[in-house]
């Protein structure tokens, strides 16, 4: 049986359109009114609000109405979709060294830890909604539309996600997606990442992992098998890995899991190509919860 990586109910993410915001580029999502409720707005807006961090997409500004879509302004990152990194190398542009691959692991990791933190749980995670940055191969987590806040079993909203990166207790209908399918669901990323494949969704366990990373990854075999144990009790939180994440990065990684360090200016003008991508120079802003009609 295949396992999609479509999002159940992806007509509700509308479009998104590359255009100039407040002086900067921004990925613009334009959702049609009918197709998302005003909670469910704000909902996805206060997960922005909380999850300020840089290995998460930053919202730019407050939703607004214009023509009968919701208008929302995102940071619009220079760079390709892990997706394309990993399983589409003739058009990816970054080359998976070693270190590379350390930062882009270390990255998105934190990214996850800073949500698990607040409180959140993203529920669709998989290799298209994590953008890496050309320049930088900074890892950003993106697509917070069916996240939600979730702590001491209580949900803030429905359980949602695709299935080939969705654990097997939400496979078989055992269990509700929490922190611990997100870990799950990027331990498989981290395992695919560092050999190069994709994994069959059921095929994933511990002993698949030492299998898949006998050869590639093996500083991350241990993390990786804690993270992706079939019983979710048993399974690592992202705050208990993450040391063992960045050893794996040191090790593996030649010492250097930071990436190039370069200024907001220096990101902008070395992209003046129209085939680039490129990271907003925003600040990270709170915004109030205000949908302007």
């Amino acid at each position: 049986m295949a396992y999609s990586t479509s999002t159940i109910a992806a007509g509700c993410f509308g479009k998104i359109y590359r255009e100039m915001y407040n002086d900067t580029w921004a990925a613009i999502k334009k959702v049609p009114q009918h197709l998302i409720n005003r909670r469910d707005l704000e909902r996805e807006c206060q997960v922005y609000n909380k999850a300020i961090h840089p290995n998460i997409v930053k919202l730019l500004g407050n939703p607004t109405l214009k023509d009968s879509k919701w208008i929302i302004p995102m940071e619009f990152i220079f760079g390709e979709e892990l997706e394309t990194t990993i399983f589409k190398s003739q058009k990816s542009k970054i080359q998976l060294t070693p270190s590379i691959k350390a930062t882009i692991i270390t990255g998105m990791c934190e990214g996850l830890l800073y949500l698990h933190s607040k409180d959140i749980v993203h529920q669709d995670l998989k290799p298209d909604n994590i953008m890496i940055e050309h320049d930088t191969h900074r890892a950003v987590i993106i697509d917070m539309g069916l996240a939600k806040f979730f702590r001491n079993g209580l949900n803030s909203a429905m359980d949602l996600g695709n299935e080939a990166y969705s654990p097997p207790e939400v496979l078989q209908r055992r269990g509700q997606r929490d922190q611990r399918s997100d870990v799950w669901a990027m331990g498989k990323i981290i395992a695919e990442l560092c050999a190069r494949i994709r994994l069959h969704t059921p095929n994933v366990c511990p002993t698949k992992i030492q299998e898949t990373l006998s050869l590639q990854g093996q500083q991350y075999c241990n993390a990786v098998c804690r993270m992706v144990q079939r019983d979710p009790t048993m399974r690592a939180t992202m705050a208990g890995i993450m040391p063992e994440i960045q050893r794996a990065g040191v090790d593996g990684g030649g010492g250097n899991t930071g990436g190039k360090k370069r200024t907001s200016s220096d990101t902008q003008s070395s992209h003046s190509g129209k085939n680039h991508i490129a990271t907003s120079s925003t600040s990270c802003t709170a915004f109030t919860i205000s949908i302007e009609i």
